[in-house]
């Protein structure tokens, strides 16, 4: 379950010119350190890209439309929906499906954040964690021998000497 404290950062934010024809990428962190990202839409925007790849004869001229994933429509790209629609998706345990987990907010980072916003003691939230974990598993089932190998030689740290993978 995510928390009601976040931090939104959307790019693009402060030179867009009309809110219900654009689009942005926003990026949500939370106090586990966590950043999660969704690409927030309009529908006149995809139009627009449509009407686009219509006339330059893209995408079977302009018969689809190919968005960055995940993809969330909305009528306007502004400040204030962006937040309605990720507070609503917090609120309704909905956030998982429509945000990617985007990585760890780094040492680096966290200037930009308030001083008292992360948590030390934190931890993502273990259900998430055993529904990817078994995506992969999945996946590495699937792999050939070589995949495994460089796995186990190069991603996955200490757990890299399990058999099992």
């Amino acid at each position: 379950m995510f928390e009601k404290k976040r931090h939104i950062h959307i790019d693009a934010e402060g030179w867009i010119d009309d809110f219900e024809d654009a689009q942005v990428c926003a990026v949500v962190t939370f106090p586990d350190s966590t950043r999660w990202l969704s690409n927030f839409y309009t529908a006149k925007c995809i139009e627009s890209i449509r009407q686009d790849y219509r006339r330059t004869g893209s995408c079977l001229n302009g018969a689809y439309w190919c968005g960055s994933s995940p993809v969330i429509i909305v009528d306007k790209v502004s400040r204030e929906r962006v937040e309605q629609v990720v507070d609503e998706l917090i609120e309704k345990d909905e956030f998982r499906y429509l945000f990617e987990y985007f990585g760890e907010v780094e040492e680096r980072e966290r200037e930009r954040y308030p001083s008292d916003f992360f948590r030390q003691e934190a931890f993502i939230d273990p259900s998430y964690v055993y529904r990817h974990a078994n995506l992969l598993k999945q996946m590495l089932d699937r792999a050939d021998d070589e995949v495994k190998a460089t796995i186990r030689r190069e991603g996955l740290g200490e757990a890299a000497n399990r058999e099992d993978i």
